[in-house]
This record gives C-alpha cells, structure tokens and sequence, in this order.
C-alpha cells in the first residue's frame, strides 16, 4: 500500500499553482525557495507524476498539476471539516453567524459557501443578506453583523481586510449590436449610449459613471433595472448596453445571447475582499467562513503567465 499524500506537500502545490513562482511562494508561505522545491519534487516522486512545466520564470501546470489541483482543494476543504468538526463542541451548537454580501457574491458564491458551512455546523444559523458596498460597512460598524465581503473596502484602520479575488468590468452588448462587431471598443465610444445598470447607487455604478465624467462625457439615459438578471434581459432586447463581470453573468445564459467585449483605452477593476471590525474576535465561525470563501474565489484567481 502507497503513503498517503501529505497535506502540507498539498498545500505547498496549491500555493505554487496559484503564485506560478517559487518565490512567490515561498514568501506567502514563509518557507525557502529550496524547501518549496524540494517539497514538490517529493511529490511528484511520491505521485510519479510531473506537476508542472518550467520553460522560463513562471511555472506551468501540466494536464495532471490541473487534475491534480482540483482534487487537492476538495481533500483540503474536507480536512479542514474535520478539524472544525472536532473543534465544534467548543463553541455554541446554535450559534448564529452574520453575514453581508455584495449582490453578485450573494447570487453566484455564497451558495457554495453555505452548503459547505452548514456541514461544519449543522446545528448553527449562517444568516447571510446581500447589500451593497456602503451598506455593507453600515452593517459592519452598527455590529449587525459578523463579517462581509464587499468590493473595494476603504483602507481604514478600523477594519481588518483579506483580498479574495480582482475582477474586470467589461461591455456587456447584444450581439446585435454594432460594438459588438467593432474592432475596437473605447470607453468614449459609448458617448451618449444608454447604460443599464442594477441598482443607480451601487459602488460599481458610481465608479463606471465617474470614469465617463473623467474623460469629459456623459451617457445618455442610466436605467435601473433591480437586478442582475433583468439587466440581461435588458441588454439581450437591445435596451442599452451594460457592464458586468463575467464570473457574475447568469449561469443559465443562452450561448450566443449575450456579447462581452473588454475596453482597448481604460480598465476598470474591482477587488473583492472579506472585512471585519478589528476589535471584535474571530472565532472558529468566522474564521470558517473566511476559508471557505477562500476557497469558492480561488478559480476566479488568474494563472500567472509564462514572460
């Protein structure tokens, strides 16, 4: 019978396959660059299997270091059950814990991050509720409640803060459309085009709107429309144009209904992290909660590229 995998080898080909650097590594890891080589060269004895390519200063995974990394997030998840089950008595079996959520979050992650909490505490009440950014920290500062993920947090001393993932707004068109055909798309191009958005006073909203303002102009008519969804609807009907995330579109989209296209002159990126207040205590829950939402965020993380 073979040993086991070891976990921390595991851990190690997770951080190395989301970090593509030993460097980089090593530093999150706060291990040396040989002890992070070695490591994965144990492994890969240990597996017979070659994890990863190495033609320059990034590494690479191969067919099976992807294989591999799925399987490896899936047995650590459940180790880290585990031990949150074995540590369970410790705290109230019907606690509840709180929680606020940006929209997109709520709708696309939170899911995946409830089904797996409620397995660490069967017994307890994750109470989740989708708010926008400045509620969020309404929320936070009132104590209503426990933690929140939110895009763009305020770099302030009071909150402690974990990066989970950056994403990309980007044009959201009918294929219909003529941006959709254009060879290039520029943020002034949209001049006087009617913009769909989900809620007028969003965080996301106000940052679009105000990068338009930057450059000197105005779009013609800003619709609200309550939702991610009936914003798609909107845009498949040739209403007006949007911005979204592609990780946020509707899993159920028609293939072909609706068209994203990135901007050639201005990027406009967002960073989704999880916050609390600094002086309240992270107990098991809470620091559940974040790991899982670690966890959930991990794919939308981008592979470094090879230079």
């Amino acid at each position: 019978m073979k040993d086991p995998i070891d976990s921390r080898q595991l851990h190690i080909f997770l951080t190395l396959a989301r970090k593509g650097s030993l460097r980089l590594a090593a530093q999150e890891l706060h291990i040396t660059n040989s002890a992070s080589s070695h490591s994965i060269h144990v492994l890969e004895e240990s597996l017979s299997a070659k994890l990863f390519h190495r033609p320059g200063k990034y590494l690479i995974l191969t067919e099976r270091g992807h294989y591999l990394s799925k399987e490896a997030a899936e047995i650590l998840m459940h180790m880290d059950r585990v031990r949150t089950q074995l540590a369970g008595p410790l705290l109230d079996e019907h606690a509840t814990f709180r929680v606020a959520a940006g929209f997109n979050f709520v709708h696309r992650l939170l899911p995946d991050v409830m089904r797996e909490w409620q397995q660490c505490f069967p017994k307890a009440t994750l109470a989740a509720q989708a708010a926008e950014r400045d509620t969020c920290l309404q929320l936070l500062k009132t104590d209503a409640v426990d933690a929140a993920v939110m895009v763009d947090p305020p770099d302030d001393s009071e909150w402690e803060q974990v990066s989970l993932f950056d994403d990309e707004l980007r044009l959201l068109v009918s294929p219909h459309n003529p941006l959709a055909r254009a060879e290039t798309v520029t943020l002034r191009s949209l001049n006087q085009k009617v913009l769909i958005v989900s809620r007028l006073q969003s965080h996301t909203t106000q940052l679009i709107l105000a990068e338009t303002r930057r450059r000197g102009f105005n779009f013609r008519e800003c619709i609200e429309v309550g939702s991610g969804q009936a914003l798609c609807e909107m845009i498949k009907v040739g209403a007006g144009i949007a911005f979204v995330a592609e990780w946020a579109l509707p899993q159920d989209m028609e293939e072909g209904a609706l068209v994203t296209r990135r901007l050639d002159d201005v990027r406009i990126n967002r960073r989704w992290a999880y916050v609390r207040r600094k002086h309240t205590t992270a107990n098991l829950m809470n620091r559940t909660f974040l790991r899982l939402c670690q966890r959930v965020s991990e794919p939308l993380i981008p592979e470094p590229q090879a230079i």
